[in-house]
């Protein structure tokens, strides 16, 4: 859509299916939210947790490694990058952008804490994304994101961002599905022929688009009188809080410089940079204080040994930027950072053939890092069998008499963490223990 088109529509009241995912129900206060800031990163399709932070020298699971190694407490698998047999060619050097198990871990493991032999209870995507960032089989939950914006910026205009993963709000916050920079920006300065340039022309002088402006209210006011269908009437409604918000979006520091990787052949990594630059702008402009993003590609049904290893390097780089960019910009240590996927693979390949993949498991491993999430820790463990063991409720040591760690109990804690409001707490309750993950139960 051309910009003069979007103005047009905006001023007519015409534009209602594009604004109401972007902007909040409710008039925003002014306040910019100084943190702490949550990031969500979902490995879409389904790890393998034996070719990262739970391995195992079980033959039938694992064909790329003979020995396990180890960075401080945390176990892993000691794959090499080896751009060739990953299928990336050796035309361009990759190494600034990926990182190995074992690289990750000496630069980031003291910030992480890893929990292993979480049961899902599922072997669906949808329900394992669901089950993921909400602790949640059952459709209907709100992603953690949502909980968290509604519970500390809930006037925010673009409290909760979303590039990707399980991201539905219950109708808790608006959801900003946002994933290109030049839309956000053209957004934000409606009446700016150029955006990009701080010496750009206006398409109207300030007196008459405050006019314009005027104008929309007014038909807008009047559009809400006359309107009987209940959906279009909340419509109008989020279309009059998108203007009244306009002024908190200018407020946006978006990025002149979007991250570049040579070569198509990390298009996914570099997308993940690029997301990654605009929840920072959004936590930097005080405007957000949650945010999802993904990286996709671990649907290894086939050629598992190859294509889960490249996509696990590229995580690690991405999460090992993200942490990089986090502590440049002076918020590392006000940000959480949680990882997750669907749920595991595993745990034997699906045919004796080099090419072979894994299928769908429900045991699977969690990371997370932030203020007082201890670092250098590894929570609960699987048998050989890639089941997942049971741990004390107090300890979380391994105990026979124990209970599983489950999505829903490591929600309960994340909930406790951010502070999660009493009322939502009681609107979506979690079954489970609460365990001690953070140093508190």
């Amino acid at each position: 859509m051309q910009r003069r088109t979007f103005l047009r529509l905006l001023a007519s009241g015409a534009a209602l299916g594009s604004v109401p995912s972007l902007i909040g129900t409710g008039h925003a206060d002014g306040q910019s939210y100084g943190g702490p800031y949550w990031i969500f990163v979902t490995a879409l399709g389904a790890w393998d947790p034996r070719f990262h932070f739970d391995p195992t020298l079980e033959a039938a699971q694992n064909r790329r490694y003979t020995d396990i190694g180890k960075v401080g407490n945390i176990s892993f698998a000691p794959i090499a990058v080896d751009q060739e047999a990953l299928g990336l060619g050796v035309d361009t050097d990759f190494s600034p952008y990926l990182l190995s198990n074992e690289q990750f871990l000496t630069k980031h493991g003291k910030r992480l804490t890893v929990i292993n032999g979480i049961d899902t209870a599922t072997n669906n995507h949808e329900t394992g994304q669901r089950s993921a960032l909400s602790g949640h089989n059952p459709e209907g939950y709100p992603a953690i994101g949502s909980l968290v914006a509604k519970t500390h910026g809930p006037t925010q205009p673009i409290a909760f961002m979303s590039s990707g993963g399980y991201d539905t709000t219950a109708g808790l916050v608006p959801l900003a599905r946002i994933t290109d920079v030049d839309a956000l920006r053209n957004l934000s300065a409606p009446n700016t022929v150029d955006p990009k340039n701080a010496m750009s022309e206006s398409y109207h002088s300030a007196e008459t688009f405050a006019r314009i402006r005027a104008l929309s209210r007014e038909r807008l006011a009047q559009d809400r009188i006359e309107q009987r269908l209940p959906r279009i009437q909340r419509s109008l409604e989020r279309l009059e809080s998108a203007r009244a918000n306009d002024n908190l979006l200018a407020q946006l520091k978006l990025p002149d410089k979007l991250p570049e990787i040579p070569s198509y052949q990390l298009d996914d990594l570099e997308r993940f940079q690029r997301q990654a630059e605009l929840a920072f702008a959004g936590f930097s402009s005080g405007l957000v204080v949650s945010a999802n993003l993904q990286l996709g590609g671990f649907d290894t049904h086939a050629n598992h040994d190859r294509d889960q290893v490249r996509q696990l390097v590229k995580l690690w780089g991405g999460i090992g930027y993200l942490f990089d960019r986090l502590d440049a910009l002076g918020i590392g240590q006000n940000t959480y950072v949680v990882v997750a996927s669907d749920f595991a693979r595993g745990p034997r390949y699906n045919s004796e053939n080099t090419n072979a993949g894994k299928d769908h498991w429900p045991i699977t491993s969690m990371l997370l890092a932030g203020p007082g999430i201890e670092g250098d820790r590894v929570i609960g463990a699987t048998t050989p069998e890639q089941l997942a063991t049971t741990v004390d409720p107090k300890t979380l040591a391994a105990s026979g008499s124990g209970v599983k760690i489950t999505p829903a109990g490591i929600h309960r804690a994340l909930r406790q963490l951010a502070g999660i409001a009493p009322e939502l707490e009681q609107r979506f309750p979690l079954s489970g223990d609460v365990l001690p993950l953070f140093g508190r139960a």
